[in-house]
């Protein structure tokens, strides 16, 4: 009996030991990678003035400067700022950067990167991951849209993506909510406007609230996604938002 209890607490033992080095690697990763974005910030990001003397600082990105950091980087996405406020990457699978940062260093925060999927900025549904981190960083805040202090703030609902080319394109939310097995979010195209049209339906459907934004097969989408809940699990926090301006 006693042998019986002393492999017991060894296993235990072991367990929580492993569970500790996990939760400290997941800190560490996450300290690196917060680390990381500020210095990419720094180095090609600037604020400039606004349009006719406006107070509002706008952000300006040095994208030669950020290709040469990583060719991988195809855009910038500023929202629900400072917790995104980050560069946009995507390469020829959908794993990848998910656990490996923007300098392509190992780190389980990854990076935010778009669907391989998608051919430009300019398909109806443009699908961006991140992970979920407890920090807030990569689409850890994404979790803020579900609360209503969040859209107390003005313009809370505005996302900001430039591409490259320096074209700055505008989003306004129209539907978030918690999936779970289901992924048909994650489209990308569509035979025809009717599916379309039946995609938008849906996901509007499933919003927590509803929101007044309109989106019809005309229109052009930028779908979030982010795990939701304990890891492992299939859920999954997504947020839609319509393309307002180009």
């Amino acid at each position: 009996m006693k042998a019986v209890y002393v492999i017991f607490m060894m296993l235990f033992a072991g367990i929580f030991l492993f569970s500790i080095m996990g939760i400290f690697s997941y800190h560490k990763d996450a300290g690196q990678n917060a680390r990381e974005i500020r210095e990419v910030m720094r180095e090609v990001a600037q604020r400039m003035p606004g349009d006719n003397g406006d107070e509002k600082a706008v952000q300006q990105i040095d994208f030669a400067k950020l290709k040469q950091i990583n060719e991988d980087a195809i855009g910038w996405i500023v929202f629900h700022d400072p917790y995104i406020n980050n560069p946009l990457v995507q390469t020829n699978d959908n794993s990848y950067y998910l656990k490996n940062s923007f300098r392509k260093n190992e780190n389980a925060a990854g990076c935010l990167f778009i669907d391989c999927r998608n051919e430009s900025f300019d398909d109806r549904n443009v699908v961006i991951y991140g992970h979920n981190m407890l920090d807030r960083t990569m689409f850890g805040s994404l979790k803020d849209v579900f609360q209503e202090k969040f859209w107390e703030e003005p313009e809370c609902d505005r996302i900001q993506i430039t591409d490259t080319g320096q074209h700055i394109r505008e989003y306004k939310i129209f539907s978030y909510y918690i999936t779970g097995e289901e992924n048909d979010y994650c489209t990308t195209s569509f035979p025809d406007e009717a599916a379309y049209a039946e995609f938008l339906r849906e996901i509007t459907a499933r919003s927590f609230r509803k929101l007044d934004v309109t989106v019809t097969a005309d229109d052009h989408i930028l779908t979030l996604s982010t795990c939701a809940g304990a890891a492992g699990t299939n859920k999954r926090r997504v947020l839609h938002a319509k393309l307002t301006t180009t």
